[in-house]
């Protein structure tokens, strides 16, 4: 069950995206709320920048200052949500590696879509993807008119990393309505292809989930783009898949689905390697 759900909150328009989702999530498995607000401090060196010893430590106290503004404003807005809620703070001057290992102690870390945006470092969001262990529910930067869970599709190859999506969307899978899970094939299945698929269908019915097998031809030679558009003929409002890549030094190296999920997904999307 999803019984803690974590929420990057940077103080601006963004968080009422992403907190119209963690509501959404919370009701559907009486969760607690868990924001993260990151306060980023500058660097600042001294000697180099010419701002001198004391003007780096204004640079520093104006940057505390507004985190404080930022957090009672934060504190407000989570209060509101009528459920049991907690603010953690991080002064940091990088983020990325507070918010994976807060992230190991939740059950899913809700973050906006990154697309080159401010609001969401891609770095940060494939950082928790990669190092955290846990599923990212990830929004588009637009609200939708109407956030649900109830017709989910589940991308399937077989693979680990489909299927630790899987695991981590059982709870999901639980509650909704409807799942499918689309096998994209880029040329006519045989022999063990042709049955890609029929092993987590009958996994999920295990877990009493109603669940059906979608077969499609892939589309333009873009794995990404055939299962946004299967996604959109079939009404879905979440994609279940599992994230391909791995990191080299300060790089990430995503696979070409996931990059293209990652980034142009038109409803949620929740993710996991």
């Amino acid at each position: 069950m999803i019984k803690d759900v974590m929420v990057r909150l940077d103080g601006t328009v963004a968080d009422e995206v992403r907190l119209a989702a963690v509501n959404v999530i919370a009701d559907l498995f009486d969760s607690q709320v868990i924001g993260l607000f990151l306060n980023i401090l500058p660097v600042v060196f001294a000697a180099e920048d010419g701002v001198g010893a004391i003007g780096a430590a204004e640079l520093l106290r104006i940057a505390r200052e507004t985190g404080d503004e930022r957090e009672a404003k934060l504190r407000d807005r989570l209060n509101r949500l009528q459920r049991p809620v907690e603010l953690r703070r991080f002064d940091t001057v990088s983020g990325e590696t507070v918010a994976e290992r807060e992230a190991r102690a939740a059950d899913t870390f809700v973050a906006l879509r990154p697309n080159g945006a401010p609001q969401e470092p891609e770095h940060l969001v494939e950082t928790v993807l990669f190092g955290s262990g846990r599923h990212l529910v990830l929004l588009p930067h637009r609200r939708p008119a109407k956030i649900a869970f109830e017709r989910i599709v589940l991308a399937w190859n077989g693979s680990r990393e489909s299927a630790r999506a899987l695991a981590e969307a059982l709870p999901y899978m639980h509650k909704a309505k409807e799942v499918t899970v689309v096998v994209v094939d880029d040329e006519p299945p045989v022999d063990l292809k042709a049955a890609v698929g029929d092993d987590a269908v009958t996994h999920l019915k295990h877990h009493e989930i109603n669940v059906i097998l979608h077969r499609v031809r892939m589309r333009d030679s873009d794995v990404g783009r055939t299962l946004i558009a299967e996604a959109r003929h079939l009404e879905a409002n979440l994609i279940v898949m599992g994230a391909y890549g791995r990191s080299r030094v300060s790089e990430w190296l995503l696979g070409g689905a996931t990059s293209t999920l990652l980034h142009k997904a038109p409803i949620p999307l929740l993710i996991a390697h």
